[in-house]
């Protein structure tokens, strides 16, 4: 469901669908509604998984806004833009040499997540703070589209 939301949120086909089936349009209406009561959230949500980049200045504001440290947002807001492991690539397990063939070496980096590690005690409680956010909103579009098509 998570790309359905993402790829509404770019969609340039907002057109109402039939009743029963849910369209982009209903999507980005859920995700609007969701927003109201937990707009950085939602913010997160559109910088993480649809690509808006216009929105990490808001969410880096309202962060500071917050209380949390302006160098601890940077560094989350960073690493969270750009936390995919470099020496497996996001994969998360080594390569064959000269074969597009994973091993079942896991990546010594990242010790499989595919991910980078994240350092620091504040960076690691700030983004348990964010993901609490984003989590909050995803299960609020969810609650708004079930009730659209009366799950």
């Amino acid at each position: 469901m998570k790309e359905k939301i993402s790829s509404a949120q770019t969609s340039k086909n907002l057109g109402e669908k039939p009743a029963g089936e849910l369209g982009d349009i209903d999507i980005i209406r859920a995700c609007g509604m969701a927003g109201q009561s937990n707009p950085l959230g939602l913010s997160i949500w559109r910088w993480r998984y649809a690509g808006d980049q216009g929105e990490a200045a808001k969410i880096a504001v309202s962060l500071v806004d917050r209380g949390h440290d302006v160098h601890v947002v940077m560094n989350v807001l960073n690493h969270l833009a750009k936390d995919v492991c470099g020496h497996c690539h996001g994969r998360g397990f080594e390569t064959m040499k000269n074969a597009p063939v994973l091993t079942d070496n896991i990546c010594v980096d990242c010790q499989g997540t595919g991910r980078k590690p994240l350092e620091g005690e504040r960076e690691k409680a700030l983004v348990e703070v964010i993901m609490g956010l984003e989590r909050d909103v995803a299960r609020k579009i969810m609650q708004k589209l079930a009730t659209q098509i009366d799950l």
